[in-house]
């Protein structure tokens, strides 16, 4: 009896210690598939977590697990700590996208919360228009309205734009309606008085200012050349000055040596763009000057590489298309398809020649080979965008323009 009693008691303590391996077993499994489950979600801290725990139960087979892991888990909350600094210098940009992306990474540890905040703060700034999303789309309204002639519309859409980034474009626009109006009196009040001499120079000032303009700018001018035509050779005579007032001397020598000075500052500031504009009023001044061209080759070459500012490029060379400054927008939107990887060859491509064309339209009339050789290279610009399918929207194009853009569709 006293055996029998011994050898069950060391049955049970076997079977007792067999049902604790295999519970420990079972359990250390259960773990690991919860780990899994965790790592695929990214939670690498409750993937640590449960293989640590798993650790306990079977250390031989998951020591090492539970190590790694653990490691995993302080070189991600080493890289959150820059991810958070990332998003937070993003969020202060207006970079709100960029924001969310590098914020939304940070999926647990201490910073977590802090991130989920700033990532609430991002989205709800997109959802609401910025100042400077309200003044591009304002700023958008009055360059269109400009460019077909409505200088009502123009001119209360730019008012509306208070962002400092935009204000500019939209004070040049502002300028423009106010040159363009005050020339056009000045015209007709030269009309009136017969001066056609006078009022021819001051239409043809128009004219370049906007071909659209109200007053049909244009038109006046070959109706005041019809005049000056007609009118008797002596009578033409008498309208000019018999002295022309002396010209000031004007230091070019000083002011590319100004322009120049400028660029090196705004390169050495990192600011490229206003470096490239500084060395092309330099070469406006003096195309030779070897230290602005090889300044200006360089700023470029740097731009091409910077993809941030190549799109920056394409922004500018659109306003800038708008505004009338043909040769900045033809400098800027050719920058930008300079680039290797560029996203919207097809909006360049059309801008470049728009602008190109608007110069061709504007040309001096006696400059037939100019305007000739313009159509031509705007004809080759539309030509590639219809290659990158690009299509622009009519409401925002000159007549002009959209007739030209036609014309090229049955172009081989």
């Amino acid at each position: 009896m006293r055996a029998m009693r011994a050898w069950l008691i060391a049955a049970c303590a076997c079977f007792a210690l067999l049902t604790t391996a295999l519970y420990a077993d079972s359990e250390a499994d259960h773990l690991k598939d919860l780990a899994k489950q965790a790592h695929a979600r990214g939670a690498l801290d409750q993937e640590a977590d449960d293989l640590c725990q798993a650790a306990t139960l079977d250390p031989q087979k998951y020591s090492k697990k539970c190590a790694r892991a653990s490691a995993d888990v302080a070189r991600q909350l080493d890289e959150f700590k820059g991810l958070l600094g990332t998003g937070q210098f993003e969020l202060q940009q207006k970079d709100y996208q960029g924001a969310i992306r590098d914020l939304s990474k940070i999926r647990f540890g201490p910073l977590a919360q802090q991130a989920q905040a700033l990532v609430a703060q991002a989205k709800s700034a997109l959802a609401q228009p910025s100042a400077d999303a309200a003044g591009a789309a304002a700023l958008s309204l009055a360059l269109a309205a400009y460019q077909q002639g409505d200088f009502n519309t123009a001119a209360a859409q730019a008012s509306q734009v208070h962002s400092p980034n935009l204000q500019a474009k939209a004070q040049q626009i502002l300028t423009n309606i106010k040159v363009y109006q005050d020339t056009m009196s000045a015209g007709d009040a030269l009309t009136k008085n017969g001066d056609y001499k006078g009022a021819e120079e001051k239409y043809t000032f128009a004219v370049k200012i906007n071909a659209n303009g109200p007053g049909n700018p244009a038109d006046k001018l070959r109706q005041t050349d019809a005049l000056l035509q007609k009118q008797p050779a002596a009578q033409q005579s008498a309208q000019e000055p018999a002295t022309k007032p002396a010209q000031p001397k004007v230091n070019y020598a000083a002011m590319v040596k100004s322009d120049l000075a400028q660029a090196s500052d705004d390169e050495a500031r990192g600011d490229l763009k206003g470096a490239l504009q500084a060395f092309d009023n330099a070469l406006a001044l003096d195309g030779l000057q070897p230290e602005a061209r090889a300044g200006k080759q360089r700023v470029i070459t740097e731009l091409r590489k910077n993809q941030k500012e190549l799109e920056q490029s394409l922004a500018d060379g659109v306003l800038s298309y708008y505004a009338s400054d043909f040769a900045h927008a033809n400098e800027a939107l050719s920058l930008y398809l300079s680039g290797s990887d560029v996203r919207s060859q097809g909006t360049a491509h059309f801008y470049l020649a728009a602008s190109l064309l608007s110069q061709a339209i504007l040309a001096d009339p006696r400059s037939e080979g100019e305007a000739s050789d313009l159509r031509q290279k705007a004809q080759q610009q539309f030509q590639l965008a219809r290659q990158a399918h690009y299509k622009p929207t009519e409401k925002l194009i000159s007549p002009k323009i959209l007739a030209e853009w036609t014309k090229s569709e049955s172009q081989p």
